[in-house]
This record gives structure tokens, C-alpha cells and sequence, in this order.
């Protein structure tokens, strides 16, 4: 049984509920091993970890040293309090991959000021005003990091799509924060253009700060 690639453990976390109530765990039942689970399921290590630490924050799996995980109680319907519970994992996700994406980025900036980026950036200025709203934060970090040329932190920008995508959700939540998402975007990059190195990385820095603002209100 395969799964899409979005907010994947939640979707791990529904398919051990229909799991259960297909009878296919019972309570006090031993898991299958994490291999058997990656392979069954087509995740990473990574996301099948984060759902059974949420499972097992709710008191549904238990781990044994030694002895697996265990089945301890039915998933039910998530309660409010579990929605809660989930809405700020998640939120503590995304903040996690915006100081990560900070360094990359101040870096990336240092590569682009370093070598003749200029035509590159203008041309992404200009892709930048037409593009649509909802595509603009994955896009313009995205295509930054391709002007570096460094295979690296391209993969880095690709291979964390699903959480940039989580950032955009929170970030444009309202029609005025895309707006202003846009505006930082391009601030950025006219002091690129301009070889404000330093500028930019301000201003870079101040476009992640206003990020989390917009996610915490």
C-alpha cells in the first residue's frame, strides 16, 4: 500500500488506524519491524519514525528496549487535544527546516555574490512578477540555489519540498502575507543584483523572521 508524498506521517498514522480496524493489529500485538513497515508502506526511516513517536506520545504504541513496539490501545478519532498535539509537532517541524534553510540560504547568497549571477537574477526577478502567488516561496528559494550551480543545496531545496510546502501554507494564509512574501522576495533581489551582498543577507534574514512571525500568529 503506497502513499502520497503529503504531510506523510499523518497519512502513516490513518493507515495503522485502518490497520487496526481491519483487525490486521490487535492490542498487544508486536509491530513489524521498521524495514518491514518502509518497504510496506514507501516511506522514508525518517517519516515512519515521526508517526510512531506521535503514536506513542498518545499512549497507542509503547516501545519495548528490545522487544519492538507494541500495540497498547485502538486509534480512535483524533481528539481536539491530539489535533492540537499534531498542529504544533508540525509547527515545531517547520521551525526546524527554517534555521536550516537560514544557514543554507546565507550561504547561498556568498556563492552568488561571488561569481557573475547578475543576468541570472534578473531573469528571475523578472519570472518572479509573473509568477503566481501560490508557487513563489518554493520557486524563488528553489531557483536561488540553482543559480549556485552546487548540485548540494539544489537536492537540499528539493528534497525538503513537502515542509516548504507546509512553510507556504502558513506563511499565505492570508491574501496581504503573500503579498508581502512577495515583496521580501524581491527586495532580495535587487540587493543581489546590486552585489549588496551584505543587504541581502539582512534582508533574507528578516524575510525568515517574518516567516515564523506569520506562522505564530
Amino acid at each position: 500500500m503506497q502513499i502520497e508524498y503529503t504531510r506523510l506521517y499523518e497519512q502513516v498514522i490513518t493507515i495503522f488506524k485502518k490497520k487496526i480496524e481491519m483487525g490486521e493489529y490487535a492490542l498487544n500485538d508486536k509491530l513489524p519491524s521498521e524495514r518491514v513497515l518502509i518497504k510496506e508502506l514507501g516511506i522514508s526511516r525518517g517519516t515512519l519514525r515521526d508517526a510512531l513517536r506521535i503514536l506513542e506520545s498518545q499512549g497507542i504504541i509503547e516501545t519495548i528496549p528490545g522487544g519492538g513496539r507494541i500495540l497498547r490501545r485502538q486509534i480512535e478519532n483524533i481528539s481536539s487535544t491530539e489535533k492540537n498535539f499534531l498542529s504544533a509537532y508540525k509547527k515545531s517541524k517547520v521551525f526546524e527546516l527554517i534555521e536550516a534553510r537560514e544557514i543554507v540560504e546565507l550561504g547561498i547568497i556568498d556563492i552568488i555574490c561571488k561569481n557573475d549571477t547578475v543576468p541570472q537574477l534578473i531573469a528571475l526577478k523578472e519570472n518572479l512578477i509573473l509568477m503566481s502567488q501560490k508557487k513563489i516561496e518554493y520557486d524563488f528559494h528553489l531557483s536561488l540555489a540553482k543559480i549556485t550551480g552546487n548540485t548540494a543545496l539544489i537536492t537540499f531545496m528539493e528534497f525538503n519540498i513537502d515542509l516548504i510546502d507546509e512553510v507556504r501554507e502558513h506563511s499565505f494564509s492570508k491574501k496581504n502575507q503573500s503579498t508581502e512574501v512577495h515583496e521580501e522576495h524581491l527586495e532580495i533581489l535587487d540587493d543581489l543584483i546590486k552585489k549588496n551582498c551584505t543587504h541581502a543577507k539582512k534582508s533574507m534574514q528578516l524575510h525568515f523572521e517574518n516567516i515564523k512571525y506569520r506562522i505564530e500568529k
